[in-house]
């Protein structure tokens, strides 16, 4: 920023500061002799907690954290000051040491007065002492009322190497969602070279990039928020548009990355910036000065070579700079199946895919929206392509709605009935997590699955013979069955699926014996994952690996919300399919009556209902009371009063009625899966209402 340190550009700097706009020229030119302009770098320190006031400050330009830290040196009380905005103010009124650290998030300029000639100017300059006393008043207020005026901003530069991988199809897409999931301010800002504004960017098939009509050149507004503002569309699409253009020739443009995106954070909620291709300094320099960098590339091994090459760049660019989580690489796939496995991107990219996004057929662009010279082209609203994009748009919104499947042996087919109902009812759901059964089901779905297909499965076992093709009994010292059938029967169902293979992201929960811990499952086998995770004591053989007994997860956790909650998802549906021990008990006396009712049928009347009742009722026997359903029923009241608690940290929890069936009653789908349904429908309206106020949240 040539020039910042004259006196005319520190009067222009004055001028632009909102609690100097009521002053006149002679006490602006006042202001400016005794001020100072400091530059900052990202993630330099301007002022630690505890050091003695010295100056009355003022951010020009870039981004500022203030905050405190906890004896565990984490941050707390965390404050944004944006461009225009002052601070130290208490400290010079008061005299005391500064009570924050105040800490650079982009590039910044900084304008300082001594607190000596900031006392002197406030008694020089009486308009000046009542804007501060009413400033203080306000923040005072907004203290005393617990409000923020400021909110904090987040920018997110989309950049690909490569042309063609449909990056800006992604970033107006990015944009567009987070506005409809969060509903709060988003602008896009789309920056190209003036070199290659006309050029056309190959797109993938059935794609279209925004048009988002002619750029702004970068010098024509740079260093004046005025102007920048003034360049903005303002469109129907409830989204602002800003285009600019560079030279790519002039290195000196590097320099205006942080006031220009400065100047919008302090406007926004979210600044969306769709980069050029080539890795010049410029797009650097955003990419440094972003929150979050999502990196594009195609899963064709020479895009994946150019996203090695540029995430190496910016580790050693950034170098202290550089995290990790900063960065998130995502993969579009060239053709509508994935070309290379996850497993062969991330080795070849030395880095963990974030995520994937679908192709998207030309069946799937519906219409194109005009507003103010901008074309943007919509996709289907139940298109894989959108959903991945408004998952990822609630992520970032901090908006994600879990859903958690718990444990209860047969009792988890009633999943499958509320799953009918959120697809139905078109329930966005961000990530679920599952514990026995449910991590079942969950998996299952996970893969793609959906509510009709799960039926099909469940109905393999409406024939109770069907049941002996998972019976491999062994001498019962680990299990009454190896579990091997079972496994076979999970290949058959979830193939060689990973984790990364999951519709949307997955949690699996199994117990450990020997640690007596909980684990999450979070990679791997999906079909291991289940095999552990539904381990029944007493039932079907633990998994015992190394160090490891590994059983099944509802011992510890039939209702895994934790496993949510410690990761951030503030809405969380849980369906608890555990019996109360008032519905074990009326289970028991209606079960008795049928009972009655079905010995009083004589032969004659029905012959083949007699036959079946006996037949069932032998092989009823043979499991009541055994010690493999001793264990069960014992686990599972233990299970339910620890999985009412766990519901504890729900919003909403479905609770299905299941008096009359039985832990073992996987031929009873119908009823299962009814249950499921009603109770999911009863509770529609709290759903409908926790997902309406996370998108205002």
């Amino acid at each position: 920023m040539t020039g910042i340190h004259s006196i005319i550009n520190r009067f222009n700097l004055v001028k632009q500061i909102p609690i100097f706009n009521k002053l006149h020229w002679f006490e602006l030119q006042k202001i400016a002799r005794n001020a100072v302009v400091q530059e900052y770098k990202k993630g330099e320190i301007i002022r630690r907690e505890g050091d003695p006031a010295d100056y009355f400050y003022c951010l020009i330009s870039g981004r500022l954290q203030a905050y405190t830290l906890n004896p565990a040196d984490q941050k707390d009380n965390v404050e944004f000051i944006h461009r225009g905005m002052h601070f130290g103010i208490i400290s010079v009124f008061t005299g005391e040491n500064h009570s924050l650290n105040f800490e650079a998030i982009n590039d910044s300029v900084v304008l300082k007065i001594d607190k000596d000639d900031f006392h002197a100017l406030l008694k020089s300059v009486p308009q000046l002492a009542i804007e501060f006393n009413q400033s203080l008043s306000r923040r005072i207020r907004s203290q005393v009322k617990g409000t923020k005026s400021i909110f904090e901003s987040t920018i997110i530069s989309i950049y690909s190497p490569q042309k063609g991988t449909g990056s800006s199809t992604y970033a107006i897409n990015l944009a567009l969602n987070l506005e409809k999931e969060t509903k709060k301010k988003v602008i896009l800002v789309n920056i190209h070279t003036i070199q290659n504004q006309d050029d056309d960017q190959p797109a993938p098939v059935g794609e279209t990039a925004p048009e988002l009509g002619r750029a702004i050149d970068i010098r024509d507004v740079a260093g004046d928020p005025e102007r920048i503002f003034g360049s903005i569309s303002k469109t129907d699409i409830k989204i602002d548009v800003l285009n600019v253009a560079f030279d790519a020739k002039d290195a000196a443009l590097k320099k205006q990355i942080s006031p220009l995106v400065s100047t919008l954070v302090g406007a926004y909620h979210y600044v969306i910036v769709d980069l050029p291709n080539d890795m010049d300094d410029f797009v650097l320099e955003t990419l440094n000065q972003s929150d979050m960098v999502h990196l594009v590339a195609a899963d064709r091994r020479k895009d994946l070579e150019l996203i090695r090459n540029v995430i190496e760049r910016l580790k050693s660019a950034f170098k202290e700079n550089y995290r990790m989580e900063k960065f998130h690489v995502i993969i579009r796939s060239a053709h509508n199946h994935m070309y290379l496995s996850y497993e062969e991107i991330n080795k070849a990219i030395n880095f963990n895919v974030y995520t994937v996004l679908p192709q998207i057929e030309p069946s799937q662009i519906k219409t194109d929206i005009h507003s103010k010279g901008i074309v943007i082209h919509q996709f289907d609203e139940n298109s894989e392509y959108t959903k991945s994009v408004k998952r990822i748009a609630r992520q970032i919104g901090g908006v994600m709605v879990g859903l958690v499947l718990g444990g209860g042996a047969a009792l988890g087919v009633a999943h499958v009935g509320v799953i009918r109902v959120l697809e139905e009812e078109n329930i966005p759901i961000d990530v679920v997590v599952g514990s026995s059964m449910g991590a079942l089901i969950a998996s299952l779905w996970a893969i793609g699955k959906n509510a009709a297909e799960l039926e099909i499965v469940a109905r393999e076992f409406e024939k109770r013979e069907n049941m002996l093709k998972l019976f491999d009994p062994i001498f019962p010292i680990d299990g009454l069955v190896a579990g091997h059938a079972i496994t076979r029967w999970l290949k058959k169902h979830l193939g060689n699926s990973t984790f990364y293979n999951t519709r949307i992201p997955l949690k699996i929960v199994a117990y450990d014996l020997i640690r007596r811990e909980e684990l999450v499952i979070e990679d791997g086998s999906l079909a291991d994952a289940v095999r552990k995770s539904i381990s029944i004591p007493g039932v079907i053989r633990p998994i015992k690996i190394r160090d490891q007994i590994i059983i099944d997860g509802g011992v510890l956790n039939p209702l895994p919300t934790n496993v949510l909650a410690r990761r951030g998802i503030k809405k969380i549906i849980a369906v608890n399919v555990l019996q109360s021990p008032e519905d074990t008990s009326a289970g028991f006396d209606l079960e008795q009556r049928q009972l009655r009712e079905q010995e009083k049928i004589p032969f004659s009347k029905a012959p083949w209902q007699f036959i079946v009742f006996r037949i069932s009722r032998f092989f009823s026997r043979i499991i009541y009371g055994n010690i493999s359903d001793v264990i069960v029923r014992s686990l599972q009241a233990c299970e339910y009063v620890i999985a009412e608690q766990s519901a504890q940290q729900a919003d909403v929890v479905i609770h299905p009625n299941l008096v009359g069936i039985n832990w073992f009653e996987l031929h009873r789908v119908d009823e299962l899966l009814k249950s499921g349904e009603d109770a999911t429908r009863q509770l529609l309206p709290k759903i409908k209402k926790l997902i309406e106020h996370s998108h205002s949240s």
